[in-house]
Formats: C-alpha cells, sequence, structure tokens
C-alpha cells in the first residue's frame, strides 16, 4: 500500500468550520454524555419530587380538612373561617385531578432529538397527520406530549396503532414504507418519554430490518444517509448492538452522498469511521454496566470491507493526502488488502492519469495471486484507454474478443503473443472465459473516439450490435429462446458525438482549377470525421427504442457536432433541431433554448 505521511490532511475540523449537518452526524452516537444524561437524571428526579409532592398535599389536605372540622365543633364562632379554609382546601384540590397538584412542565432535553435528523431527511409521517385517509388514524395525537402526561398508562388503543406500525416495519419490503412506519412511531411515540410510560421502546429486531433495508437502496443519496444515521441513533439510544455491515453501510453512505465527492466527504465518512472504534457509552443510565461488560456493544472491530470503502472514498475525493490516510489506516491494521482494495487503487490512479501508479497496483495482485476479472479488465481498458495508450487497450479487446469468437491466424503478431505480451509486460492475467460486456464495449468507442480514431470506434461499435448478450440479467428472445443482441447505449452514442464535436472540421470549399500539375497530382487527405458519418451516426440514433430519453447535455453535443462538421451551416442546424424536437418532445431550456432562438429567432418559426 501507499506510505506516507498523514499531517497535510485534517481529519477533526472545528466544529464551527463544520457544516450544519455534519454537526447533527458527529453527534450520532456520542453527544456531549454530560449533558444527556444530567437532562435524563434531571427529568427523573423531577418526577420523583412531583409524585413525593402529590402525596406529601394529599395528606396536608387531609390534615387540614380534619383541623377545620375539629375546630367547627369545638367553636361555632369560628364557623365561617373554617368553611373558607374547607373551601380554599377543596379549591385546591379541584385544580388537578383527583385531588393532585396541577403538573409543572419538565425541562427542555437539549439532547439531539432524532425527529431533527428526519426533519433534515425530508419526509414526515403521513399517519394521522398529512393523511387522514390512511389505514392507520392517530385520533390521540395532537403534536408533542408533555412528557409528565405520559406517566400515566398508555391508552390501549393507541398500544393497538403502535402494534401495526411495528408490524408494518418488521414486514416492509421497501425502504420507503419502512422508514414511513418508523417514522410515524418515532412521532407517536418519541424516545424521551420510553422511559416514563409504559409504552416500551422500538424492538432493534425492526431496527435493524430498517438498517438492512436502508443499507440495500441505491443510489446512495444524503437523504439515505441521514435516515441510516437516524436508525442507527436509535439504536444506540436504546442501548443496542449496531453491527459491523450497518457501520459500514453507514460510511458507504457518508462518501457517497453528493454526485461528485470531495475531500470534506472522506473527513464525514471517517468522522463516521472514528465513532465506530471509539467506544461510546449508552445514553440510558441502566445500560452503562451492561454497556462496559460487553465493549461490543459501544464499538467493533473494523474489517477489510471498512478499510476499502475508505480506500475507495479517498479515491473519488481525487485528493493524494486522503488516499495517502486511508491507505495508512489498512497499514497499521495490519488486514491483507483484497480484490476490491486493489480496485479501488486503480480506479483513483485511472482518475489522476498515474500510469505508473496503475502497472504497480496490477503487477501487486498478481504477485498476490488476485485475478482481475471483467471488473478489472475492464478497469484497465479505461485506463490505459484514458492515458492514450490505445495499443494495450487495443490488445485487451482483442484478447477479449478472442475468448467470444477465436481467431485463426497464426504468426508473430497471432493471439499468443497478444496474451504474453498482456501478461508479461503489464501483469495483465485473462482467463480464457472472460468475454466483453457492454462497458468492455462503451468504454472502448469512447477511448477511440476521444483520441480521434472513429473508424475504429465505430469498428467496435459494430461488434457490439452484432453480439449476443449473455450478461447475467440479459433478455432472452421469447421467439428464438436465445440472447438478444446488444442494443446501442446513449453512452457509445454520447462518446461518439463528442468525438465528432471534439475532432471534426469545416467542410473544404470548392476551388478553381489547380494551375500546376503538382497541384493537381496531389492527393487529397480525407477526414474521417465528416458530415456524411456524421448523418450515418445520427441516423442510426434516431432509431433508438421509444422509450430511450437522451438528456439535455447529449442533444446540445449533437448540435455542436453538426456545427463543426457542416461549418456552422443555419440550414442544416434548423433541419436537425426540428428532427430532435420531433422525435424526443423538444421543451428543453438553458443554453438549447438559446440555441433555438439564435437558429429561429423568438417566434420559433421563422430564420434569420
Amino acid at each position: 500500500m501507499i506510505a506516507g505521511s498523514t499531517s497535510s490532511i485534517r481529519l477533526s475540523p472545528a466544529s464551527s468550520q463544520v457544516s450544519c449537518w455534519l454537526r447533527q452526524v458527529q453527534q450520532l452516537f456520542a453527544r456531549r454524555q454530560a449533558t444527556s444524561r444530567t437532562f435524563q437524571v434531571h427529568r427523573r428526579i423531577h418526577a420523583v419530587h412531583m409524585m413525593k409532592e402529590r402525596a406529601q398535599e394529599e395528606v396536608n389536605c387531609a390534615v387540614s380538612e380534619r383541623k377545620a372540622n375539629d375546630a367547627l365543633v369545638r367553636n361555632v364562632g369560628l364557623a365561617d373561617h373554617s368553611d373558607t379554609t374547607v373551601q380554599q382546601t377543596r379549591v385546591l384540590k379541584s385544580s388537578g385531578q383527583d385531588g393532585l397538584m396541577s403538573r409543572a412542565p419538565l425541562p427542555a432535553d437539549e439532547s439531539l432529538n432524532v425527529g431533527a435528523i428526519h426533519i433534515h431527511a425530508g419526509i414526515r409521517s403521513t399517519y394521522g397527520q398529512q393523511n387522514p385517509h390512511h389505514h392507520y388514524p392517530n385520533p390521540h395525537y395532537t403534536g408533542h406530549q408533555n412528557p409528565i402526561e405520559s406517566l400515566e398508562e398508555t391508552p390501549p388503543d393507541r398500544l393497538k396503532i403502535r402494534q401495526e406500525l411495528l408490524d408494518s416495519l418488521l414486514k416492509a419490503t421497501s425502504m420507503t414504507d419502512g422508514w414511513e412506519a418508523y417514522h410515524t412511531l418515532t412521532v407517536m411515540f418519541p424516545y424521551h418519554i420510553h422511559n416514563l410510560s409504559g409504552v416500551p421502546q422500538i424492538p432493534q429486531r425492526h431496527l435493524h430490518h430498517l438498517a438492512r433495508l436502508l443499507a440495500s437502496a441505491k443510489p446512495r443519496t444524503r437523504s439515505l444517509f441521514l435516515r441510516l444515521s437516524a436508525v442507527l441513533t436509535m439504536l444506540h439510544r436504546s442501548g443496542y448492538r449496531i453491527y459491523l455491515w450497518e457501520w459500514n453501510a453507514l460510511l458507504d453512505c457518508a462518501g457517497k452522498r453528493w454526485r461528485k465527492c470531495s475531500l470534506e466527504d472522506y473527513k464525514a465518512a471517517v468522522e463516521v469511521f472514528s465513532k465506530m472504534t471509539t467506544p461510546q457509552p449508552s445514553e440510558n443510565p441502566s445500560d452503562d454496566e451492561n454497556l462496559a461488560a460487553e465493549p461490543g456493544m459501544g464499538h467493533v472491530q473494523p474489517d477489510i470491507i471498512t478499510y476499502t470503502t475508505l480506500i475507495y472514498i479517498a479515491g473519488r475525493s481525487l485528493d493524494p493526502s486522503a488516499i495517502r490516510h486511508a491507505s495508512n489506516l489498512l497499514r497499521v491494521s495490519g488486514l491483507p488488502p483484497n480484490r476490491i482494495t486493489h480496485l479501488s487503487l486503480l480506479h483513483y490512479y485511472t482518475r489522476t492519469k498515474q500510469l505508473s501508479g496503475v502497472r504497480s497496483t496490477l503487477q501487486k495482485m498478481r504477485e498476490q495471486g488476485f485475478e482481475p476479472g471483467l471488473d478489472g479488465i475492464n478497469a484497465c481498458v479505461w485506463a490505459y484507454g484514458r492515458n492514450g495508450h490505445m495499443d494495450v487497450a487495443s490488445t485487451i479487446y482483442r484478447v477479449l474478443r478472442h475468448n467470444l469468437q477465436p481467431e485463426l491466424d497464426v504468426g508473430d503478431y497471432d493471439i499468443e503473443a497478444a496474451i504474453k505480451y498482456l501478461l508479461d509486460v503489464e501483469s495483465i492475467a485473462i482467463r480464457g472465459d472472460i468475454i466483453p460486456d457492454e462497458i468492455t464495449y462503451t468504454s472502448l468507442i469512447q477511448a477511440f473516439a476521444y483520441h480521434g480514431q472513429i473508424m475504429k470506434a465505430l469498428h467496435v461499435f459494430v461488434d457490439m450490435l452484432s453480439t449476443p448478450n449473455r450478461e447475467p440479467k440479459a433478455a432472452i428472445s421469447q421467439q428464438t429462446g436465445e440472447h438478444s443482441l446488444y442494443q446501442p447505449t446513449l453512452a457509445a452514442f454520447r462518446g461518439i458525438f463528442l468525438g465528432f464535436a471534439r475532432h471534426a472540421q469545416k467542410p473544404l470549399l470548392l476551388r478553381t482549377p489547380p494551375g500546376s500539375l503538382s497541384e493537381r497530382l496531389r492527393p487529397i487527405q480525407k477526414n474521417d470525421w465528416n458530415l456524411e458519418n456524421l448523418h450515418q451516426v445520427f441516423k442510426a440514433f434516431m432509431n433508438l427504442p421509444a422509450d430511450v430519453v437522451p438528456s439535455e447535455r447529449l442533444i446540445y453535443w449533437i448540435l455542436i457536432s453538426f456545427g463543426k462538421a457542416s461549418g456552422n451551416d443555419a440550414g442544416k442546424l434548423r433541419k436537425v433541431f426540428l428532427q430532435l424536437e420531433q422525435r424526443f418532445g423538444g421543451g428543453w431550456g438553458g443554453r438549447l433554448d438559446r440555441l433555438r432562438k439564435d437558429l429561429f429567432g423568438n417566434n420559433g418559426s421563422g430564420g434569420h
């Protein structure tokens, strides 16, 4: 692994320098314990004092009544005063319930509320609130309850609703259904009243089930990260165990919250890793002894998946200090890297165009006995193609196609020589049963087009469209019972159109006949990135299935391609624009709308 100092990366920023949501997440499992315990103890002490005051008040009231009655019997002259005393006593009794004093509110609980994370997740409960017609009505819930009122026995109908919600949570098969049931439970039965009422906490079986639903959801989003954080927070607050796979899922979500990963995302992942490996006492004081006796309740031992996830997030950030820090964490742990660890590093070196790092990683994989597999082979195709070594990328593709359709030619450059070169020089071992997939074709098409080799890109495109799709989830033809052919993809077309936008040239204008013989005999250099080839590609693009909708960015690059290949012919561009609008609906905004106004004018129908 990579060795290096981690002094250049600061992974414990001050609280004022961290965004609002990160400060919330940093307090998930280890908020200020003194503050949290103080309010819990105050809550309980206050409840005990209130109970004692009620009992003492009942005794005082009874004594006052007896004294007043005795005084009335002994001295009739004091009758008016005794009546007043009795009346005052009864008024005092009627101010409470069943002879008790009116209840005073408890001190506010300033510990982090799970509901705050729910609000950040963008989801509010629909049970009995936003959707009154839901199957689970909530006639008793009228907002936040006084925690002291929760000392009374919970009504049976509310317990019935709670049980129905628990059943829905446990039987949920989708993340949406499970989260809705869970969030309603946390709203109707907040965590801070569990210890003061007869309502038990949400069972850990239900919480782990919801965590599994969230962990399996794709794609990873900020909302998903906050939801999983809320569930794991509830597990910790309830004194339950948080399993290693749940920590790893939260770690993965922390680094994939946004489409683009930055150093701040890696720091957020490291914060989760720190909470994961540091013992955290439970918020419930009664559970502290059990927590101390069972260290696994407060922290877990990271595995290779944990460190690989950190390396992957660091690689996505493209920050050298982050990749050094993650690699050093793995080295200090003493765990051997697995195949995915090496592929994560391969991805980083590819993105940063460090071909030496790519070769070093492949060499280590070979030494440690790891086969790259198809995903690793595709990573190599993209790595060498992105760095301009199309000869190596083409050789890899040639070997993969040989596994699909064997080559029969022999000689100095036969297939065996290609296999030997990849193994001996590039440390790339390709098994005989590995064949190209959609990612292989698309990566090579994009690489050839980017580097100006349009004919080779189209050749690979033809190979793709004429090859049966034997991938695991590929469709099988109902008529023939065989695998269907690969279909053209938007990613492949995007690579080709980007190539035209990058390499197309203006068409040569017809000139007067050359005056000299040398000019007449000079061969004309034909550019393959011409308008004729672009029309052929555009025709195939317009024949895409009806349910395929290109992005506005792809539409824009198509128009740019025709502009460069036609010499900004306004008539040609208007015709192409109308064809695209008729085929895909139009209504595009931004730069496409401005381009349309330039072509047709403000009324949208005229020309210049």
